[in-house]
Parts: C-alpha cells; structure tokens; sequence
C-alpha cells in the first residue's frame, strides 16, 4: 500500500527514491526550472503516478492542512533603510527568493515583525530567515514554536544548525588580504560593520588571523551600517590624516567604500597608489567608483536558490542533512587595488 492509499500525503523524498533520482530533479521535472531529459522525466511522473504524489501545492494544501506559503525574515535592520547600496543588495535577495518560490509554485510571504498579530494568524509551512544575528531572537522563536526554519548565512551563535546555506568567508578574505599584501600593503585596516551577523563577524576573525600568521598589526574599526554619509564621512577623515594613515581600507558596504574614495581624493591621495580601497558587498557604488572598487559579492542568487531548494525539500519530508551548504563569494578585483601590473 502507498502512502496516499495509508491516508498520507507522499512526499518528493519518496518520489526521488522511487525514481532513482535526487530531490531536486523531481522539483525541477514538475517545475520546468532546468531542462531534464525525457527518460528522466517520464521515470519520474511514473514514480509520481504509482505513489499517488500530487505535485500542485494547492491540492496538496487540501490534504495536508499546508497553506503552501513560505515566510522570509531579512534581518538587517539598516537592510532596506540608508543608501540605494543597501536596496541593490537585499533587492537582489528578496527578489531571487520570491523568483525561486514563484518556479517551484509556492507562495512567499514577507515577514516583518513576528510579535505582530496580523503576522501570527498568516499560516506558514516554514520561514526562510536571511542574515540572523548572533544569538538571533527571531530565529529562537520561530524554532521554539517548531516552524521549519532555513536560514540565509548563519547564525554565528549556533553555526551547526544543518538547514542553512552558508558563505565560506575565510578563504576569500584571505584571497583579498594576499593580494592587497602581493601590491604592497602593510598597514591595512578593516572597518567592519556593527551588526552582529556572519557577514561582519567572519572576515574580523580571517583579518585577525591572517594577520597572526602574516606578522603584521592588525587595525580595525567600525563603521555602523545605519550611519548617514555625513556621519561616516566625519569618522572617516582622522583616518587618513597623519603619518599613521593605512595603505589600504576594507570597508564592509560599498557605498562607504565609495565615500571613502572621495575623502581620499579631497586630501589629494591617490587610489590606489597611495590608498588601496576594497568593500566587502558589490554594488554600483563599486562598479561605477573612479577607480572601480575591488569588492566581494554575496552571489545572493545562488544562496537565494538552495535556501527554496532546502526549505521544499524540507517540507517534502527530507532527512535533515549532515552539515549546512556552503557557497562562495565572488571577489571582484578592480583598479581600486591593482598597483603593480
């Protein structure tokens, strides 16, 4: 007897292993998000047909008591405030999550406040919650309440929970450092953000790192995400004042990054022959910088695509994984740091 003659819905799980096929070619056969081969495909709507799997959500909902709605919490609290910088980064993610739910036929929901009750009667079959803090209240709630939760980068706090898509910061930072030392730099400061998430706490830990074994002093400072440009551009004058001035800067946002080129250019230094300037978000801010700004791109497309494709796959009934998934950034390098040809 199948599931659906027990009384119970069929999972995509079941429909894969029926098939001889990974999770994600079932989605993508009922989806038509990637093309699959015709023998594929018909071996798996065989599959599909023998165990009863409906791949509507709608029907499915009806069965299952599921309301086919996903949630999303972005938790940046400057993330869609302040500069266009911070809009062209979380568009770019909110908009490729709302893509891939929209190809798999399931619904997205944006989540603003979860102590809101117009929020707590939404019914969701399970959150996406992107960019959590360390120590992440949102993210305690939703998993005390037992929601399926998947989250977007870590919480640095809990590093170990298996559904979650990850940027592997270390070895890229290390790529940037090298090759800010391979042009000459021996005073780099790192201005990280203030928010306590991955994005600001793993490149602080690489530089420190990287620093030990190069020999080097480290410096560091902060520069808070929610700043004016004005704001910033007051904290960001005294550095380059002085003898003691870095050689090079890495910023966390590109649009300080992109300040910090014009203070530079109003003290007559020249980029990068005597400042090398580097961000760790990409925008326009450093594509269009004079020169264009080496920056580091969180390739939110991708983290954007394995988080739906986790949360199905979660919701279809899947074992939990061994460990979370792993993407890398993108390093752009650009004129900003190139001194020697």
């Amino acid at each position: 007897m199948n599931a659906a003659a027990a009384g119970r819905p069929v999972t995509i799980r079941e429909v894969a292993e029926r098939a001889g096929v990974s999770i994600s070619t079932v989605s993508h056969t009922f989806s038509g998000r990637r093309p699959i081969s015709a023998a594929t495909r018909a071996r798996v709507r065989e599959a599909a047909a023998e165990l009863g799997y409906d791949p509507n959500p709608s029907a499915r909902s009806l069965r299952t008591g599921r309301s086919g709605l996903v949630g999303l919490i972005l938790r940046p609290r400057y993330a869609v405030s302040g500069t266009p910088d911070r809009a062209e980064t979380f568009n770019r993610l909110v908009g490729a999550v709302a893509t891939e739910a929209l190809r798999h036929g399931t619904g997205l929901i944006h989540v603003p406040d979860l102590h809101d009750p117009a929020v707590a009667s939404v019914p969701m079959d399970g959150c996406i919650v992107a960019h959590p803090y360390g120590g992440d209240t949102a993210l305690a709630e939703l998993l005390g309440r037992g929601l399926p939760v998947v989250t977007v980068e870590e919480d640095p706090d809990r590093p170990d929970l298996p559904w979650a898509v990850r940027l592997d910061y270390p070895p890229v930072v290390e790529a940037l450092l090298d090759h800010l030392h391979a042009q000459g730099a021996r005073e780099i400061l790192l201005l990280s953000g203030t928010e306590d998430n991955a994005w600001n706490r793993r490149p602080r830990e690489t530089y420190a790192a990287w620093c030990a074994r190069r020999g080097l002093r480290p410096r560091t400072g902060l520069l808070s995400e929610g700043l004016s440009m004005p704001d910033a551009a007051e904290l960001v004058q005294p550095l380059l004042a002085g003898p003691d001035r870095p050689d090079a800067i890495v910023v966390a946002t590109s649009d300080f990054a992109a300040l910090i080129a014009e203070v530079a250019a109003a003290r007559g230094l020249r980029i990068p022959e005597e400042l090398m300037l580097a961000a760790l978000t990409d925008s326009e801010h450093a594509r269009a910088g004079h020169p264009p700004i080496t920056a580091m791109d969180l390739t939110h497309e991708a983290l954007a695509e394995r988080a739906v494709e986790l949360m199905l796959a979660r919701l279809s009934g899947a074992e939990t994984p061994d460990g979370p998934v792993f993407l890398t950034p993108d390093l752009r390098l650009r004129a900003s740091t190139r001194r020697k040809s």
